[in-house]
């Protein structure tokens, strides 16, 4: 796992403060409002986070196979990982037909990985 380091200046030292990096999974959880996902929307999803989370891996990886799926999660700024938030949920929503603005759209089975 990696670590970003900040320095901090307090009352005349430096304090160096280590921050761990983020998952897919973690950043969506705190950026989910920015995204705009919330309510049923964002429980349907923690419901099937797996589906959501090989998703990410995956693009992840075919934007650099040389890095880890966290390390180009962490290069994101905000707006490019919401950007990409949106496709991958985009995406798993229309494979399991779930359209969080249909209240008439029942859950299917889970898709088989």
């Amino acid at each position: 796992m990696g670590f970003l380091n900040f320095f901090f200046i307090t009352y005349e030292k430096v304090e160096k403060v280590a921050t761990m990096s983020e998952t897919w999974r973690e950043r969506l959880s705190r950026r989910r409002l920015e995204i705009g996902i919330e309510g049923p929307e964002y429980d349907y999803i923690q419901k099937y986070i797996e589906f959501y989370c090989s998703e990410a891996d995956r693009r992840c990886k075919e934007i650099d196979m040389n890095k880890t799926v966290d390390e180009v999660i962490n290069s994101m700024k905000d707006e490019k990982f919401d950007m990409f938030t949106k496709g991958v949920i985009d995406s798993i929503h229309k494979k399991r037909d779930y359209d969080p603005h249909d209240e008439d759209k029942k859950e299917i089975a889970p898709l088989t990985s």
